[in-house]
């Protein structure tokens, strides 16, 4: 607060004091500031009736007063009307004075996604300077990437200052989780996988778009991925594999006509409608082809006789792009 900008103090026998509306008689104020103004030549005699434009008298002590002025620029009036000890009273008297509020503006609040940023930008005039939250002076605009409040001071050539506040709300990311990498059997029923819990919009690597996906054996490993948007626009991404369960080859067959273990069952294969399998003794010599293995192999040849017992080298190629199954089976009699 100023303390005491005086008025010329004008007696009623004075002739009226000349008054240009437009002209600056007293110090220039700030916007929203409270200053305080007093008559001079005050004799303790008379009393003061004080009008203002452009601003709120606070506080009045007859022959001074406190004024709250405006935040709104421009130029504003004091008038002064005394009356003396005799009632006499004199004509009112103005002096003009020049209230400087520099205008900034850095938006309203705005919302952004983890991993994001967003630039303040002000707006502003009859600016010098800038002040930021965290004491930043060198740049108008003013990056952030975490949830807060920000806001910018700005100072004009008078030293009349002006702030502007915004809320910057960082939202996270949707969690979306499919869970852990998984195996699917032939035979089996699909895996569903259901994301309507981690947002309102999806989209699955095929291009569904609905909430829920059953991933269906196919003999061929499977990569799926989602991506799910949430009320803010903000996306998370998850990913799953889905293996082939492990085919399990058994390494004997005992083909005694007993109904036990007479033939070589693998029944992943019927999963692989590409599969070819191949049977070679000792020699090399190939004693069993099939595609599809729609028939098990039973411990006979091409042409259907019995193999004597012995270690029997194996090709299993999936034709799905993983390396062919090799091994050995034994013949027990």
């Amino acid at each position: 607060m100023k303390k005491y900008i005086y008025i010329l103090f004008l007696i009623v026998s004075l002739i009226s004091f000349s008054f240009n509306s437009y002209a600056q008689d007293l110090p220039i104020a700030c916007g929203g500031s409270v200053e305080r103004y007093r008559v001079a030549g005050d004799n303790g005699n008379s009393d003061f009736y004080w009008e203002v434009t452009g601003g709120e008298i606070l506080r009045f002590f007859n022959d001074s007063v406190d004024i709250k002025w405006s935040i709104v620029a421009g130029v504003r009036t004091i008038t002064v009307t005394e009356k003396n000890l005799y009632g006499c009273e004199g004509d009112p008297y103005s002096q003009t004075l020049m209230v400087s509020a520099p205008f900034v503006d850095i938006g309203l609040d705005e919302d952004i996604c983890a991993g994001e940023t967003y630039e303040f930008i002000t707006s502003s005039s009859d600016v010098t300077s800038y002040l930021w939250q965290d004491n930043e002076t060198s740049s108008e605009t003013f990056i952030a990437s975490v949830s807060g409040d920000y806001w910018v001071r700005v100072t004009d050539e008078y030293g009349c200052a002006n702030t502007d506040t915004a809320t910057l709300i960082v939202h996270d990311l949707p969690l979306v989780d499919l869970g852990a990498d998984t195996t699917l059997c032939a035979g089996e029923p699909g895996i569903t996988f259901d994301v309507a819990d981690f947002g309102e919009n999806y989209e699955w690597f095929n291009d569904e778009i609905n909430s829920i996906y059953t991933a269906e054996y196919n003999g061929e490993k499977q990569e799926i991925w989602v991506k799910v948007t949430d009320q803010y626009g903000c996306v998370g991404i998850d990913t799953v594999l889905v293996g082939l369960c492990e085919i399990f080859i058994p390494n004997t067959i005992t083909p005694n006509g007993d109904n036990y273990n007479d033939d070589w069952e693998i029944e992943a294969l019927q999963a692989f409608d590409d599969v070819t399998v191949d049977v070679y003794n000792r020699w090399g010599e190939r004693v069993y082809h099939s595609k599809k293995y729609d028939e098990p192999w039973n411990g006979t040849n091409l042409k259907g006789k019995k193999l004597p017992m012995d270690s029997y080298y194996y090709v299993i190629d999936l034709h799905n792009g993983d390396e062919p199954i090799v091994g050995t089976v034994t013949i027990i009699r």
